[in-house]
């Protein structure tokens, strides 16, 4: 506990100076962070998670598991609820949730055919330093190692952790208990005004609450960004398969906007169809994330960012993949920033894209030599950011992957 300790005591340190933060999968202590936060809350800790690891290699079970947050948990001094959707087998999926709920935690799931694929906690809400953690990344150690994600982390932000809290109890309510209720009373949604440097989109509206009026298409927003876009736009996303996103991006391009694109191997083998879109206009510079020539093992290291920054002052984060999936059969959450809200946190993932962008690229020529050369047996690769046509060049020595 003393390493979170410490980590806390920064964090408050740097939360004076900034409300809003951002951390990156493979490099920074994300887990270390979320840990943090939670043995340091003050009351309640709500949590919505598509997938999270239960094991002692988690920064955030260890935490969980330490005798000071047991004690607290314990005596109700802490009250922590989990909705835990998961996506393997159900034993297994009721496996995992029972190591949760024997750490004291309230869990519940959802458990229709629209899955809860949200990765953020509400902590303190209403409270003198209340918090929200939001992003990209679920809490997993493979995650943690191998991903390229993002994770934000809004320290007394009103308007961010009312209207996560709220998504929060109304999923929660929704949801199938599992195991014990602890019968926790619902944490009130604080109030707020307005900011117009920070918008909040969830598309659960349409699938919980049929009678809500609040905006409920994440697509439509993503639209809105895009085709708002003077300049530039930098967008890291594990894939993009929206028909009316890929028709703005276009738009975009022949008016002038220059795009650049990261997108992840599983997309790879599906870009074809989207060439249109995607490959054809010379203001579009797409590139995928590869690391194994047999092109379908392409979980081990992920672009699973899902952010674009528009004109370099914009920015649009959150856990929604760019897919018909996402929008139609998840339950998602889009953050975005504008003004001085980003310029918290856009040197940083400015910073991030250019790093993914360029990643590898100079261990190109060496795989291809060395490929040619016959002299790289694998099919595993140094992981690269690469473009199609490159791509495709080490494919060709690489026939024996599949």
């Amino acid at each position: 506990m003393k390493f979170f300790v410490l980590t806390a005591t920064l964090m408050l340190a740097l939360a004076a100076e900034a409300r809003i933060q951002v951390l990156f999968h493979p490099h920074d202590p994300t887990l270390e962070e979320i840990a943090s936060c939670i043995a340091n809350a003050k009351s309640t800790v709500d949590i919505a998670m598509y997938n999270m690891d239960v094991t002692d290699q988690s920064p955030v079970i260890q935490t969980l598991k330490s005798p000071e947050v047991q004690k607290r948990i314990q005596s109700g001094d802490l009250r922590i609820r989990m909705i835990l959707e998961l996506y393997a087998t159900p034993e297994l999926n009721d496996k995992k949730r029972q190591a949760v709920e024997d750490l004291g935690i309230d869990v519940r799931y959802l458990g229709k055919t629209v899955k809860v694929h949200h990765k953020f906690a509400v902590i303190d809400a209403g409270g003198a330093l209340d918090r929200v953690i939001t992003g990209s990344a679920n809490w997993s150690v493979s995650s943690y190692k191998n991903y390229n994600e993002n994770i934000l982390f809004f320290t007394q932000e009103p308007e961010v952790t009312s209207r996560y809290q709220f998504e929060f109890n109304r999923l929660w309510d929704a949801s199938n208990e599992f195991g014990v209720a602890k019968n926790y009373p619902d944490v009130p949604v604080p109030s707020y005004k307005d900011q117009p440097d920070i918008d909040v989109y969830f598309n659960s509206p349409k699938t919980i609450d049929p009678t809500s009026t609040e905006p409920s298409n994440i697509t439509e927003q993503i639209v809105v960004l895009i085709r708002g876009a003077k300049s530039s736009l930098q967008i890291a996303t594990t894939r993009v398969r929206l028909q009316p996103v890929m028709e703005e991006l276009l738009a975009a391009a022949q008016r002038g906007v220059k795009a650049q694109i990261v997108i992840s191997q599983d997309d790879f083998s599906q870009l074809q169809p989207r060439a249109m879109y995607l490959l054809n206009n010379p203001n579009i510079q797409l590139r995928i994330k590869f690391y194994n020539l047999n092109v379908g093992n392409y979980l081990t290291y992920q672009m699973h960012n899902k952010f674009m920054i528009v004109d370099g002052q914009t920015l649009e984060a959150g856990s929604f993949n760019w897919s018909d999936s996402s929008e139609n059969g998840h339950i998602e959450n889009v953050v975005v920033l504008r003004n001085e809200a980003a310029q918290q946190v856009l040197p940083a993932y400015q910073k991030e894209f250019a790093d993914i962008w360029d990643m590898g690229r100079a261990q190109y020529a060496a795989t291809l030599d060395s490929l040619q050369k016959g002299q790289h047996p694998e099919c595993v690769i140094p992981q690269m950011v690469l473009s199609q046509p490159e791509i495709r060049q080490l494919l060709n020595y690489g026939r024996d992957c599949k």
